[in-house]
């Protein structure tokens, strides 16, 4: 009967985890890929404006890559560049 009453409360313990888990997860950025616009520039690639997004992905609130995502805006303009990208 002991043996059952423990398994019980593991149950219940462990159903609360993942409920909770599965709520909190949108707003905790515990799983995903997640944008921070302060780490955001731009620059110019041939003659055309491109917009560098900056992210993480996070698997249990660990972050296991980052980088940024490159967005064409506009149409290309010749000399119409100020900052010409580097890379």
């Amino acid at each position: 009967m002991l043996a059952n009453l423990k398994f019980n409360i593991a149950t219940i313990a462990i159903t609360g985890m993942l409920f909770t888990a599965t709520i909190t997860a949108p707003f905790t950025k515990m799983f995903g890929k997640h944008y921070n616009e302060k780490k955001d520039f731009s620059c110019c690639k041939q003659d055309q404006l491109v917009l560098h997004h900056y992210y993480t992905v996070n698997v249990f609130w660990v972050e296991v890559a980052n980088g940024y995502t490159e967005e064409k805006t506009g149409k290309k303009s010749v000399g119409g560049c100020n900052i010409q990208c580097t890379d």
